[in-house]
């Protein structure tokens, strides 16, 4: 009779455990599939949110170029209008996108309002004025021309800003544009993107997009970014606070060289040897216009020795009126800011060892406009950028300085709840335990 009471014992027992054992995998099961949902939901919103703030390019007017993106099922098509609002200059590009065929239709710029506007670090009231004026302009031509996907995007000109939140603000409260400041990291990432698809010609080597605010760094192999880097000094800031005159004398251009230094010393791509430069942005654009007009290279030739930079330089250095001319022909935006960038250039190809100059076609803006294509082929939902990036304080947050490390509320709640659950993971085992200790009281007592 004892016998019989410790095997049916011993089965109630193992039936429990068994019970426990799959009830607690079933849980398990559930916890990872709610996290890895709550997951992937994230993940949406982050590159929905790209979706809506990234579509831009930059190029030469009717020029078509195909995507060498394999846009999956669903090929984006539509009118894209975009600004870039940079130091030197505010350009809009519209572009007319048909499946895997992009066509710019229009290129236009004008002097950005960074260059005549900004007192203390901060764009002035008539600065802010003047750029929503430019930009309600432009948002009248991308209506003519049909544009159905606009995107208004700033740099180095804005991010460097100590108002930009104000800045940000103006623009969306009086036009309802809102400007997306990107990081320097986006911006050399972006700018990488375009060229890759456009312009390289080897496999490893460096790029550089030289702008009036900073200069971004791309260190790839294989076609590939490896270090992505940023130079926080550029032909306008250089302008600034190096240059007297109209043109920077001898004593200036030694002190633009060494800043450039100092600043080099400090990137993570180290001093090293490269045969090929990448060259980028405004100024290098510029850089190569004026080595067409004074007679130096052809205008089919897309990359040069870096000696013929010193010759430009020595063509034009002097401050004379013959030599003002000749850049007002070719870029009167850039008659004070050209100098100062030719030498920035010049000090980064000696400091890396290069032997030839590559001009890139491919913009920053082309490589945000092949990001939106991507994510729009992928069937990402767009979200609005003026409604998600809005903080507690009504202050717009940016790509920039955007927060993404925040923890899911399911996380977090799941963390709890297992902080006060049972080691078997099965809180029906506890309920089985319990019920079976009243049973084994109960019998003893009437044994």
């Amino acid at each position: 009779m004892q016998s019989k009471k410790f095997i049916i014992l011993f089965i109630f027992l193992l039936s429990i455990l068994t019970i426990s054992s799959v009830s607690a995998k079933d849980l398990n099961t559930t916890d990872s599939g709610m996290l890895n949902r709550d997951s992937n939901q994230n993940v949406k919103l982050d590159s929905s949110h790209v979706n809506q703030s990234i579509s831009s390019s930059n190029a030469n007017v009717n020029e078509a170029f195909s995507s060498s993106h394999s846009l999956q099922n669903d090929k984006p098509k539509g009118i894209y209008g975009i600004v870039d609002f940079g130091t030197n200059v505010l350009t809009l590009n519209i572009y007319d996108v048909n499946n895997n065929k992009i066509t710019k239709i229009l290129d236009i710029s004008e002097t950005s309002v960074i260059s005549n506007y900004t007192q203390d670090n901060k764009l002035t009231p008539q600065g802010i004025e003047k750029l929503i004026s430019q930009l309600k302009n432009y948002s009248k031509i991308m209506r003519s021309n049909g544009v159905t996907n606009e995107y208004f995007f700033a740099t180095s000109s804005l991010r460097n800003l100590d108002n930009r939140y104000d800045v940000v603000t103006a623009v969306k409260d009086r036009l309802g544009i809102y400007i997306d400041v990107i990081s320097a990291e986006k911006e050399a990432e972006f700018g990488f993107k375009a060229v890759r698809e456009m312009d390289l010609t080897t496999d490893n080597g460096l790029l550089i997009d030289l702008g009036g605010g900073s200069c971004e760094f791309t260190y790839f192999i294989n076609k590939t970014p490896i270090i992505n880097d940023v130079m926080p000094f550029g032909s306008n800031s250089a302008y600034k606070q190096y240059v007297s005159g109209t043109f920077p004398n001898e004593t200036e251009r030694l002190e633009i060289k060494n800043r450039t230094l100092n600043e080099l010393k400090k990137l993570a791509i180290k001093h090293s040897s490269y045969d090929d430069l990448f060259g980028n942005g405004g100024t290098v654009y510029t850089i190569k216009l004026m080595l067409i007009s004074l007679g130096f290279i052809d205008a089919n030739e897309k990359f040069v020795p870096v000696s013929k930079l010193d010759e430009l330089l020595d063509n034009i250095k002097d401050d004379t009126e013959e030599n003002r001319q000749k850049i007002i022909n070719v870029a009167p935006g850039r008659l004070y800011t050209l100098i100062p960038g030719i030498i920035i250039l010049k000090t980064i190809l000696e400091y890396y060892n290069v032997k030839y100059l590559h001009f890139c076609s491919g913009q920053i803006t082309d490589g945000v406009l092949y990001e939106l294509l991507e994510n729009e082929s992928s069937k990402d939902k767009p979200v609005d950028p003026s409604s998600e990036n809005e903080s507690s304080n009504d202050k717009p947050v940016d790509s920039y300085s955007r927060n993404e490390s925040s923890k899911s509320s399911y996380e977090k709640t799941l963390t709890s709840s297992k902080f006060i659950s049972n080691p078997t993971g099965n809180p029906i085992a506890v309920l089985i335990l319990v019920f079976f200790s009243i049973f084994v009281s109960c019998y003893k007592r009437r044994s």
